[in-house]
Parts: C-alpha cells; sequence; structure tokens
C-alpha cells in the first residue's frame, strides 16, 4: 500500500532555503534526464526530492556489476535490470506523485515527445554515446530549452551551460556532419576538459575506444549531481547564477584544490589550436 504524505510534508525541511512561493513553482516545472547510470541516477533523484514535480527519463541499458563502483542505482538486487526502471521505482517511492515518463532511449522519432514540456535538459548519457547527444542539444537550442552536463572527470567535475541563445553544442565542441564516430568524441573529450584540472595528479583519465569505457570513481559522480543539480535548481527558480553559458566552462577538483571558470572563446577550435601551439617541435 502506497503512503499519501502530502507535499508540503515531504519538503518542508526545504523552507528557509526556498520559499514556499519556489516550492510550489517547483511543483509546476518538468526536467529532462537522458541517461539513468552513473550520473543520470543520482541528477533525476537530487532534484525530486529538491520538489521538481515531473521528470523524464530515456535509457535502454541494464545494470551489471561493472557498474557498482559508481552507480548509485546498480547493486546485486538490480543486476540485469533496466536502469530506467529501477530509477522510476525509486523516483516514485520518493514522491509518487510525480508525473514520470520513462522512454527507451532517445531517437529521431522520440525526441519531440522526450522534450515536450521539459524546462530544463539535464544531459546524463554516457560520454561515448555521440550522435543522440547531437539530436538532444540541436532540438532543444531549437525550441528554447536550456541544457546542462556536468562530467566527472579524476576527482572532479566540470560543468557546461548551453542557453539557447548562447554558444550551440556543436560549435562549442566543433562537430561537423563529415566527422566520423572517433573524431566527434575526441573534440568532445577536449571541450569537456579545458583545464584537465587532474593532471597534478593523474596522467589519463583512461579513455578507451574500443572498449567504450572510462576510468570514473563515485565520489566524482555524486560532485557532478551537485553541480547539475544546483544549475537546475536556479535556472528553475530564476535566481542570479554564479555559472555563465558556454563558452565559458567551471571546473572543480578537490584533489587538485582548485575551483576555476574559464573562458573558452573560441570552443574547441581554439583549444586544438593552442595545443598545437604547445606540441614539441
Amino acid at each position: 500500500m502506497v503512503q499519501n504524505y502530502s507535499r508540503e510534508l515531504i519538503y518542508s525541511r526545504m523552507l528557509g532555503i526556498v520559499s514556499e512561493q519556489e516550492l510550489h513553482l517547483l511543483a509546476e516545472k518538468t526536467i529532462a534526464v537522458p541517461g539513468c547510470g552513473g550520473v543520470g541516477y543520482t541528477h533525476a533523484e537530487a532534484l525530486v526530492r529538491m520538489g521538481v514535480g515531473g521528470v523524464h527519463i530515456a535509457d535502454f541499458d541494464t545494470f551489471g556489476p561493472e557498474n557498482f563502483n559508481r552507480q548509485f542505482g546498480a547493486s546485486i538486487h538490480t543486476v540485469g535490470r533496466k536502469k530506467a526502471d529501477v530509477l522510476r521505482e525509486r523516483l516514485l517511492s520518493i514522491n509518487p506523485a510525480l508525473r514520470l515518463t520513462q522512454f527507451d532511449g532517445v531517437r529521431p522519432d522520440n525526441v519531440d515527445q522526450f522534450l515536450s514540456g521539459v524546462d530544463v535538459l539535464c544531459d546524463a548519457l554516457d560520454y561515448f554515446v555521440i550522435e543522440p547527444r547531437i539530436l538532444l542539444y540541436r532540438r532543444a537550442r531549437e525550441i528554447g530549452i536550456p541544457a546542462v552536463i556536468a562530467c566527472p572527470i579524476g576527482f572532479g567535475g566540470t560543468l557546461h551551460y548551453f542557453d539557447p541563445q548562447s554558444m550551440s553544442f556543436e560549435d562549442y565542441f566543433s562537430l561537423t556532419n563529415d566527422m566520423d564516430e572517433t573524431q566527434k568524441l575526441i573534440n568532445f573529450g577536449i571541450g569537456l576538459d579545458p583545464l584537465r584540472l587532474h593532471s597534478s595528479y593523474l596522467d589519463s583519465p583512461k579513455l578507451d575506444f574500443t572498449k567504450q569505457k572510462v576510468a570514473s570513481v563515485s565520489s566524482a559522480c555524486l560532485l557532478a549531481t551537485t553541480l547539475t543539480s544546483t544549475f537546475t535548481l536556479a535556472k528553475l527558480l530564476n535566481r542570479d547564477m554564479f555559472f555563465k553559458p558556454v563558452p565559458y566552462v567551471h571546473q572543480i577538483d578537490y584533489m587538485a584544490g582548485r575551483f576555476e571558470q574559464t573562458l573558452v572563446s573560441e570552443g574547441v577550435t581554439g583549444l586544438k589550436s593552442a595545443m598545437e601551439l604547445q606540441a614539441p617541435c
């Protein structure tokens, strides 16, 4: 039997940080979270726990033991289960009145439905998923939806905010139709991590394009959720924000002891030119 707790009770401990009026406003807001694994699971949970009343989630993948180290929906009880199914149960157990729509991935034939009525797109797709990501950002920009991506790297994270009026996803990452998937992923990686704050203690985050794997730890995944959920809450409430849209990039690394906001004015094109100039002859 499902207990019908009032919204006022569920979110009463937020008052003082947000107002009653803001809580009512959050009830009417909807976020889209493509990807329900390493960061998407906690993105969605954090924002539902902060009062967001509607969520669209999408993922076709299942949990496995290789996810135990960092994906908070992964356990011995969920191996083999769809990530989106597990997340759906989790979110509805927090707020049974949640408006939740579940999708089996995002494709050209359902992207409009996935983004319908959405206030903020919280990108949580796997690093190696590039074409659906391009599709999502392109369509979100066309219909005026802001998008945010926070990527865990080492013991830190980066945040990129794409406003519909600022530099586009494809322009920032210098992505063109004539590039193959690997070229696009390389540009994506360069643009995600322009300052390489982890380089003081880590040679490489070990990107493996063949096996489509990258090293990550749970604390960095939670940090990425802190960045995304804080940004998203502020955006939904129309609060003044420290975060600026791309081409500004925000990076934090606790192991390196640094928090930086940097202007990448020419996007990946400029970053690659700088790398070429720094390369030894």
